[in-house]
């Protein structure tokens, strides 16, 4: 049986896909398959991906680094899940009802952002799980709010270099994982 908060939930999610996934794209049309919006949509992931983390670790103290990549995992799944669901959606919003070939996303556009999604998100993920070990879940929180709000006033500034940033930003997310991994690393095993 569901429990009550799943409710509310499951609703907030209901909404945010039809706002992102079908009224944007609707009143976007056919600017909606611009390659900065696309990569936008390919990084959306992160946004979610964070609280899901935080949530994850707050629970209890993760015993192995396979339970930590589980939980990383998990989340990041989720967040990447979500901002596919949308950008799949858009791209059927704005062919919906259109004669002749569909409309999709630039493929090299599509690759390199989704590329730089996935890794940012792991890096995110990856993150908020380590704050969350080492500080608190609130901490944790307030960081991880802290640099998506970072990340989006330099999307807002410089948004029409985010298609370009994609393979670098992939190369720059992987280190930052990397380190990330052997910071949880010395959580989970002190010595």
């Amino acid at each position: 049986m569901l429990t009550v908060p799943f409710l509310p939930i499951l609703l907030l999610h209901v909404v945010l896909v039809a706002i992102f996934g079908i009224l944007l794209p609707y009143r976007r049309g056919i600017g909606f398959l611009d390659p900065v919006m696309v990569s936008a949509y390919a990084c959306m992931g992160l946004i979610f991906s964070a609280p899901a983390a935080v949530d994850a670790f707050a629970k209890s103290r993760p015993q192995s680094m396979k339970e930590v990549f589980r939980r990383v995992g998990l989340a990041a799944g989720y967040g990447e899940g979500l901002a596919l669901l949308m950008l799949m959606l858009g791209t059927v919003t704005i062919n919906f009802g259109r004669r002749g070939r569909p409309r999709l996303p630039e493929l090299d556009i599509l690759a390199e952002s989704g590329l730089l999604g996935i890794a940012a998100t792991a890096a995110m993920t990856l993150l908020a799980g380590w704050m969350t070990l080492r500080f608190s879940a609130g901490r944790a929180r307030l960081g991880t709010r802290a640099l998506l709000f970072f990340l989006l006033l330099e999307f807002w500034l410089h948004s029409a270099r985010l298609p370009e940033a994609g393979l670098a930003g992939t190369g720059l997310s992987i280190v930052i994982s990397g380190a990330l991994v052997y910071l949880l690393y010395r959580e989970v095993h002190p010595h």
